[in-house]
């Protein structure tokens, strides 16, 4: 007599996909957005402290003394400045540039995250992250206006409205390049760098695909990234809050060198390290958080 196993039928290799791999466009997009999203909620009050340093001129505090002096004049409150058109941000640019990286790193030719071709890898951050920035400017743009400071300015629909008054819609991708370059820099150098020390450190020295080689390679990742960005987002809030004194990214880079010499385009650096550090850790780690909870392949 046959055994209840040996009368059921053999298992047909799973044909039920998860969510994620039958949505991978999505899935991906939405991995991506969560965690930089996440990100922006936790580091947005350091971001409110950078943009305030950075056009503080010439006579611009360290980050604490301007963190001090934003809390002191108009309360705790301030910090969270923005953090709506930021959120909002978050999920859109986040969501593309992060989600694009890895397409696009197969489309250049870095097949599968085993892939040691870092010219593809850096390509492909650039690519990503330059589309993300040009799709999602008025977003960013928004969220500089209300985070630095100032008269009553209402809430993002309010600052919206009015810079379309003063500027048209064209007005709302003013800082375009400069976003552009940033985020270009940003992608390839966050996405890239993390993706190359994970490898190593993954393939190369033995270490687990866990949490803690997660938190060590992205920590070293948001050090390269502020260092790396940090010029080219000086510029760009400058022209995102003066686009009249400064209209083209050239004219930026020598007003601000005219004024406070090549230290200047640095201004705010450990204001950045302090959002960008944390901002890239969380990123990654949340990231691969969601990517196992999903199903997906990690990072």
């Amino acid at each position: 007599m046959g055994t209840a196993a040996e009368a059921a039928p053999d298992l047909e290799p799973a044909q039920q996909q998860s969510w994620a791999a039958s949505n991978p466009v999505v899935a991906n997009f939405a991995a991506s957005g969560i965690s930089v999203a996440t990100g922006v909620v936790l580091t947005n009050w350091v971001d409110v402290i950078k943009v305030r340093q950075q056009l503080a001129g010439p006579d611009g505090r360290n980050l604490l003394a301007t963190g001090w002096r934003v809390v002191r004049s108009e309360g705790f409150s301030a910090l969270g400045k923005g953090v709506t058109p930021a959120v909002a941000r978050g999920v859109l640019y986040g969501g593309l540039r992060i989600g694009l990286y890895a397409p696009m790193k197969r489309a250049l030719g870095a097949e599968g995250k085993e892939s040691s071709a870092l010219g593809s890898k850096v390509a492909a951050g650039m690519l990503s992250g330059a589309i993300a920035a040009g799709i999602s400017n008025p977003t960013d743009l928004v969220k500089t206006h209300m985070q630095k400071g100032g008269s009553s300015q209402g809430g993002p629909f309010a600052v919206l409205a009015r810079i379309v008054r003063a500027e048209g819609v064209r007005g709302l991708w003013v800082g375009t390049t400069p976003s552009m370059a940033r985020a270009a820099l940003l992608t390839a150098a966050q996405c890239a760098t993390y993706d190359e020390l994970k490898l190593f450190f993954v393939r190369g020295m033995g270490w687990e695909d866990n949490l803690q080689t997660h938190f060590s390679v992205s920590a070293l990742a948001g050090l390269v990234t502020t260092t790396v960005t940090a010029p080219v987002d000086m510029v760009k809030t400058n022209m995102f809050v003066n686009p009249q004194l400064y209209p083209t990214p050239s004219a930026c880079i020598r007003g601000i060198m005219q004024q406070q010499g090549v230290r200047g385009l640095f201004k705010g650096w450990g204001a950045q390290w302090a959002r960008q550090g944390p901002m890239t850790t969380v990123i990654f780690i949340v990231n691969e958080s969601l990517r196992s909870v999903m199903g997906m392949e990690s990072f």
